[in-house]
């Protein structure tokens, strides 16, 4: 895949998924109740704004600020560029690792605006479970994370075993 066909796919897939992300924090910001939650098909799916100033699960949200910072802002900024210039340079990826690595982008670029705009903070609103198994609460990004994150291990996995095939 040439650099200009990478540069029109991680735009797209990370623009798509930015705005996405960006929207649905601006609908729950604006129109659900802080800190409760509502319950929709059959409790199914929770509904409710907080702000998470940890990252998976509050994780280093009792880190002090200026810490939390250099961590979520300053590490995770370094790290996604060099997400990004990876994957506009390497010649070893196909087409579903250049969208996991996008997904990967988008919801970490959306996550990185909202700490940056929102005092470290991330706007988080969805829940999803049956009785008490539930996940977290939750955003748009943090799906595109995860899916991209779930892409790259099956699409890497898939190359390395079909290049064992071939030898």
């Amino acid at each position: 895949m040439t650099t200009k066909q990478r540069v029109y796919w991680i735009s797209v897939i990370a623009g798509a998924g930015l705005c996405l992300d960006q929207l649905s924090k601006w609908f729950a910001s604006y129109y659900l109740n802080g800190w409760q939650m509502a319950s929709y098909w059959h409790d199914l799916v929770r509904l409710g704004y907080r702000e998470n100033s940890g990252v998976f699960l509050s994780l280093g949200s009792e880190l002090p600020a200026p810490l939390r910072s250099v961590l979520f802002i300053g590490v995770i900024g370094l790290l996604l560029v060099a997400i990004l210039l990876y994957t506009l340079k390497s010649e070893d990826l196909n087409r579903n690792q250049i969208i996991g690595l996008s997904l990967v982008l988008s919801g970490g670029v959306s996550n990185l605006i909202d700490r940056v705009l929102n005092n470290g903070a991330v706007i988080d609103f969805l829940n999803l479970g049956i009785g008490e198994l539930r996940t977290g609460v939750f955003n748009i990004a943090d799906v595109a994370i995860m899916c991209g994150a779930v892409m790259l291990i099956l699409c890497t996995t898939h190359n390395q075993n079909v290049a064992v095939q071939k030898t």
